[in-house]
């Protein structure tokens, strides 16, 4: 099992580790700065996180909700996702392979408005 930096910038750093789920499933260590914004992208199948550190603004679909350290959802396959931090934040991510990761779908009225969010940090 090895932790790799995989990204990093304003927003804060992705970490991926590899090897620790079966099936070559992804486990992701999210950075997400304060008044930052990541995602914007949709999956084939389901997907899980759980907020390690902080708060975030979690949006998915239509809806927005808070969570906090400590709380998990279930991010249902086809479902473009985003998170906000509200505090500097710690997400992890997992359910998804690397290569399901590569064709991922991108929703492009989310990215959007994660491009302008992210504009203003």
């Amino acid at each position: 099992m090895e932790l790799k930096k995989i990204h990093g910038d304003k927003r804060g750093y992705i970490y991926l580790v590899e090897n620790l789920l079966e099936n070559g499933k992804e486990f992701t260590f999210l950075e997400v700065k304060k008044g930052a914004a990541r995602g914007g992208c949709l999956h084939e199948n389901d997907e899980y996180f759980v907020v390690i550190k902080g708060k975030i603004k979690y949006i998915h679909g239509n809806k927005e909700e808070i969570i906090s350290q400590g709380e998990s959802k279930t991010i249902p396959a086809e479902e473009a996702h985003a998170f906000i931090g509200i505090e500097d934040s710690i997400v992890s991510e997992w359910g998804i392979t690397s290569e399901e990761k590569g064709m991922d779908k991108k929703d492009s009225e989310m990215r959007k408005m994660i491009d302008e969010i992210n504009e203003k940090i």
